[in-house]
């Protein structure tokens, strides 16, 4: 068995500013992410595969995913 984990997403991009002296600069982080979760199987001697897409991690999806 194995596992794989990947958070794919944007980030806010930060970056060096000028400012008056003694003055820190600030931005707004918004670093929102949708998720969702790929359960796949791979078969190693053929490379036969099968992938689905869940919203959520539990183990109902795993059930469906098995089934």
């Amino acid at each position: 068995m194995c596992q794989d984990e990947t958070r794919v997403g944007l980030k806010t991009l930060t970056g060096k500013v000028i400012t008056a002296s003694g003055v820190k600069p600030t931005v707004d982080v918004k670093w929102e992410r949708e998720n969702f979760w790929i359960y796949g199987a791979i078969e190693p001697l053929t490379g036969k595969h099968f992938q689905q897409e869940y919203s959520k991690l539990n183990g109902d999806c795993f059930q469906q995913f098995l089934d």
